[in-house]
């Protein structure tokens, strides 16, 4: 049994004749009907009979038509693949991150990268953790960045890891009256106003109520990370994110938190079926 044996029962039964079926294919339709005898014999049943002029698939072609078609579906997918893996240039790198780890990590990640490896080009979205994945499954990216691995177990073909883990601090204006603190309590901060960040990019927000014990104060909600700080040295508040070298020291200040409030972690994911470069 052959490809092109295969190839010729598909044919032959889509149109349900051999004159017809040997013109498509451009061969003879002695050399036709001898490759479907072959297929026969070697199957030990008829695909086909007989009915007038033309011929009908019997219940045994209708069986393995299944199965012939499925094959040639995955040789063509096949030969996609290759032609792709082909055409693929090694030097670009596409990435998915949510938005919070798009403008706070990736940017140094990136940096660090470059150092040893210039001619490397990158594709840089900003997703849901959800289109992350489901980016990473059907291999439209290389690599994911998210911090929320809670559905990861519905994606089995990824494959994903910590990477780093983000201390939270508090960050106040220049002319705070707490900006020369190295350290301050939650429960020094109930009269203040906070800029809280609206990652609509990502499912699971962390609320300022949840570790704080009391409802503070919002000023705004931006939902572009790197307006946050901007809204901070302006002084239209004081906010909690992650440490990060992005923090403008010149005009914020940044103060650790002595409670516990936990880390923000940072994973990557691929697929572990993709080709990489």
């Amino acid at each position: 049994m052959n490809l092109q044996q295969l190839e010729y029962f598909k044919v032959i039964a889509e149109t349900k004749n051999f004159t017809i079926a040997s013109n498509i294919l451009a061969v003879t339709q002695p050399a036709l009907s001898k490759a479907i005898s072959k297929l026969e014999e070697e199957l030990d049943v008829n695909l086909f009979e007989r009915e007038g002029r033309n011929i009908k698939i019997t219940k045994y072609g209708e069986v393995f038509l299944k199965y012939a078609e499925s094959a040639l579906n995955d040789i063509e997918k096949g030969k996609e693949k290759l032609n792709d893996m082909k055409g693929c240039n090694d030097n670009i790198i596409s990435i998915a991150s949510t938005s919070c780890i798009g403008a706070t990590f990736i940017p140094f990640l990136i940096s660090n990268f470059f150092k040893n490896n210039l001619q490397i080009k990158f594709n840089i979205n900003n997703e849901t953790t959800e289109d992350i994945l489901k980016d990473l499954k059907n291999k439209k990216v290389d690599f994911g960045f998210f911090t929320n691995i809670e559905d990861i177990d519905d994606y089995p073909e990824i494959e994903s890891i910590l990477v780093k883990r983000e201390e939270y601090v508090l960050i106040v204006p220049k002319n705070h009256r707490l900006a020369n603190r190295e350290e301050v309590s939650l429960k020094e901060l109930k009269d203040e106003y906070f800029i809280a960040y609206n990652d609509k990019s990502s499912d699971k927000r962390i609320s300022y109520s949840d570790f704080m014990g009391y409802t503070p104060k919002i000023s705004a909600e931006p939902t572009e990370a790197s307006v946050l700080s901007g809204l901070v040295a302006a002084g239209a508040g004081i906010a909690i994110i992650i440490n990060t070298p992005m923090i403008n020291t010149n005009k914020i200040s940044t103060i650790k938190i002595k409670e516990d409030i936990g880390y923000k972690s940072i994973y990557i994911g691929w697929n572990r079926d993709s080709y990489m470069t």
